[in-house]
């Protein structure tokens, strides 16, 4: 059941995506919302035991006597928690988002920088939340934010095609949309580091990784605290590697869109 509702989650956040770019689609998301909020309800209900989730870090390095790269996991913090409160804040993030979808209507959405954002940041937010209250942990890693960031960074794509005045235009609407979705990620995996907070973005106990530039590990390796160590676990995948690799994969998306849009009138006409 666990790994349903994991897959359950992800086709939400997809539908939310879609639906801010696709406004006839609102009412099938908005149903979606509600019976998705409500199966986890539910399911958590039935327990009567407090939870423990241990949650991890993945990064890449040489485990034991591995002659090659792998991902590895590293724990970085335990939550506890009553049973039953693990669904809370994604039941909360799904009234928040269907009340907005509501009020949306069949009203386009123009700004590329504003509801696609917001879907990425109270989608991290409801991240945390479940971790903090000790959800399974197939609903927050591996890759659990990821499974936001992605689809809110295609809403972004949907939204800034339809509305761009030119490429470069929708070039500096997507890279800098991903940017800025992922930023709160990056300053909030310091403030956890730095304050042994936990979570999967608490890095400070981390230090056998792989240098990406020499695929070796470190010698001497990474100091705990450090700018280097920082620099590394986060700064570089928050705000360099991540947004790059989201760029090559969504600005192709996005191009499509565009250029779908820009011809659909002449099209249109031509057909008529």
């Amino acid at each position: 059941m666990d790994l349903t509702l994991a897959l359950l989650h992800i086709t939400a956040w997809l539908l939310l995506a879609f639906s801010l770019g696709i406004p006839r689609i609102r009412r099938a998301t908005i149903s979606a919302l509600t019976l998705i909020a409500a199966a986890g309800l539910i399911y958590s209900a039935g327990e009567d035991a407090e939870r423990t989730l241990e949650t991890m870090h993945t990064y890449a390095a040489y485990e034991g006597a591995a002659m090659e790269v792998s991902m590895a996991s590293f724990p970085t913090g335990t939550f506890t928690a009553p049973p039953g409160r693990w669904a809370m804040p994604f039941a909360a993030f799904a009234l928040v988002w269907i009340l907005i979808l509501w009020a949306l209507g069949r009203r386009e959405v123009k700004n590329p920088w504003g509801l696609p954002l917001l879907m990425a940041w109270t989608s991290f937010v409801t991240w945390l939340g479940m971790q903090y209250l000790a959800a399974p942990a197939v609903l927050v890693q591996p890759v659990g934010l990821d499974r936001f960031l992605w689809p809110a960074g295609l809403s972004l794509c949907l939204v800034a095609a339809r509305h761009a005045r030119g490429l470069a235009t929708l070039f500096v609407m997507v890279s800098s949309g991903i940017l800025l979705g992922r930023l709160p990620a990056a300053l909030f995996s310091k403030y956890a580091s730095d304050n042994r907070l936990g979570t999967v973005l608490d890095i400070h106990n981390v230090r056998d990784i792989v240098n990406p530039m020499t695929q070796q590990p470190f010698d001497p390796r990474l100091v705990v605290d450090s700018g280097q160590q920082q620099f590394w676990l986060i700064w570089l995948e928050h705000v360099i590697f991540y947004p790059g690799v989201y760029a090559l994969s969504l600005m192709g998306i996005a191009f499509g869109t565009y250029m779908f849009h820009k011809h659909a009138p002449r099209n249109a006409a031509a057909a008529s």
